[in-house]
């Protein structure tokens, strides 16, 4: 059994997420919250395989708490689920350590799959990243950041980060907050049709 832990802070797209993982055979909710604090708290010790959560939380701050879920021992898998799916946050959630991204307007057998997929590990080798949406999220760097930007791209932990540049680990964190939080896309109204589709737990 694949244990689940999901992070949306909209209601309707909470209940509907829940109703549609557990009702996959090999799927099992262990907990659901509307904030990272709720999450924790319900959690209360157990460990999930792997973390869907909405990138726009609380405007973007899916991101951020992606980033500190990975650079802890033994993390779990985290799947950014978001409205906004593209390349650059493609490549915005792969700075945060995302082990996937998946559109919210993408049908559920998709998001049931690639759970299992990041609940088996690390994919072989992720997909280029095209080339404009990095120009796109340099142009919005200091240069001081790029060395960071491209050891994020690479998988790197902050740990490993600070000793390379040889830097504060406590730099680096805010650092690499601060590189997320500019390259990540800005963030739209919310796709009313898709927080019904999940709400009513409807599948393609």
């Amino acid at each position: 059994m694949i244990h689940v832990a999901l992070l949306d802070d909209h209601p309707a797209v909470l209940a509907g997420l829940r109703r549609l993982v557990d009702s996959e055979h090999d799927l099992t909710v262990l907990a659901a919250a509307s904030s990272a604090a709720e999450l924790a708290k319900a959690l209360d010790g157990m460990r999930p395989d792997v973390v869907v959560l909405d990138h726009d939380l609380r405007r973007g701050a899916g991101l951020s708490h992606c980033r500190r879920i990975k650079d802890r021992a033994e993390p779990p898998g985290v799947i950014v689920y978001s409205a906004y799916a593209g390349p650059a946050l493609d490549l915005a959630a792969r700075a945060a350590g995302a082990d996937a991204v998946i559109d919210k307007a993408a049908p559920v057998a998709e998001l049931s799959m690639t759970i299992r997929q990041v609940a088996g590990g690390p994919a072989a080798g992720a997909p280029p990243l095209p080339r404009h949406a990095y120009e796109d999220a340099v142009a919005r760097l200091d240069d001081e950041d790029l060395p960071i930007l491209a050891m994020l791209l690479d998988g790197m932990r902050q740990d490993a980060i600070g000793e390379a540049l040889r830097i504060p680990r406590t730099e680096v964190a805010w650092r690499v907050q601060r590189i997320i939080g500019r390259i990540q896309p800005r963030i739209r109204a919310r796709r009313r049709h898709q927080v019904a589709r999940l709400s009513a737990g409807w599948k393609p």
